[in-house]
């Protein structure tokens, strides 16, 4: 909810929750908290993630700030923890490695603020905690790209959202514009390996390859080159597939434009003249991709103008 402000959320719980409309942080926490935690008492079963999975114990380790991923492993009667077969780490002895690396890395903490290590269900003398606990292996094409020598590093990810935090991509769009659960440029590689590069083409594309993400990996995933080599698999399997008729005229129509020096310029008047975002709205296949993106104008001179102006004043410059 990082895109919300206190007044959508103040709005929103208003609307939902039948409270007076309300705009202080701390006075949202309260409302928030005291509604979330009669659904946690109510709750018959508490679903999780996890951060890590300890193979020598089998021991689930949760982190967390909030303290809300606490509330759901230990209020319900069944606990249910979802995670991912690349979430397994050999020992417990090598989890302090990667709590550390985590939490410096997300959040610039030396570590989070809970930190839940869940062995299984409550003892007989214990009065906490569930009295079933289930973990759940997800696999959903983590063991095909482990078979991938290529890509397979993509599973080495903890998950702290570095790479978001320094992707110029995503912090313009943010989170929304990606379609699965992952979002910034992991998410551009894991989605489509997941998925399939048929069904998220475009994720990545969405990558100026300036290499931050590579750099603060705290794992050294090697981004750049997977977004490379994904862009290379997404080429591979168009050229294995019928374009559509639009789409091959449009190319070509570019080329031709590109090729002819005199129709590019001529063109490129024409735009800086003619509103363009108007004449887009006017096309079906722009209009839809128009009704998410924002078009910028046409710059009012080309960038070839501005550069015959700077050489002729430079050459006045150096005839004085």
């Amino acid at each position: 909810a990082l895109h919300k402000t206190r007044y959508d959320v103040g709005e929103l719980f208003a609307r939902k929750l039948g409270v007076p409309y309300e705009t202080v942080p701390e006075k949202l926490t309260m409302t928030a908290r005291a509604i979330l935690r009669e659904k946690f008492l109510a709750a018959d079963i508490g679903v999780s993630g996890a951060n890590f999975l300890l193979a020598d114990s089998g021991a689930v380790t949760i982190v967390e700030n909030e303290g809300n991923a606490r509330l759901c492993t230990t209020l319900p009667k069944i606990h249910i923890a979802i995670a991912g077969i690349e979430k397994l780490i050999p020992r417990a002895q090598d989890l302090p490695v990667f709590l550390r690396l985590l939490a410096g890395s997300s959040t610039g903490q030396p570590i989070t603020v809970y930190t839940s290590v869940l062995s299984g269900p409550r003892r007989s003398e214990e009065i906490d905690g569930p009295d079933e606990f289930y973990v759940v292996l997800l696999d959903n094409g983590r063991t095909r790209l482990l078979a991938d020598a290529g890509k397979r590093e993509s599973l080495f990810c903890i998950r702290c959202g570095a790479c978001l935090n320094h992707c110029p991509v995503y912090r313009k769009i943010g989170g929304h514009s990606f379609p699965w659960i992952y979002s910034g440029p992991i998410g551009a590689v894991l989605t489509p390996q997941f998925h399939g590069v048929e069904n998220a083409p475009a994720l990545p594309f969405a990558s100026s390859l300036c290499g931050a993400c590579g750099e603060v990996c705290p794992v050294k995933i090697d981004l750049p080159r997977l977004l490379l080599d994904l862009r290379a698999d997404i080429q591979d399997h168009h050229r294995n597939q019928a374009q559509h008729p639009l789409e091959r005229w449009g190319f070509r129509a570019f080329a031709w434009v590109m090729s002819h020096p005199r129709w590019y310029r001529l063109l490129g008047w024409l735009g800086a003249r003619i509103d363009a975002r108007r004449l887009a709205w006017a096309i079906p296949p722009l209009k839809a991709w128009l009704q998410e993106r924002t078009l910028a104008p046409m710059a009012p001179r080309s960038f070839q103008q501005l550069w015959r102006d700077r050489e002729g004043s430079l050459k006045l410059k150096a005839g004085r």
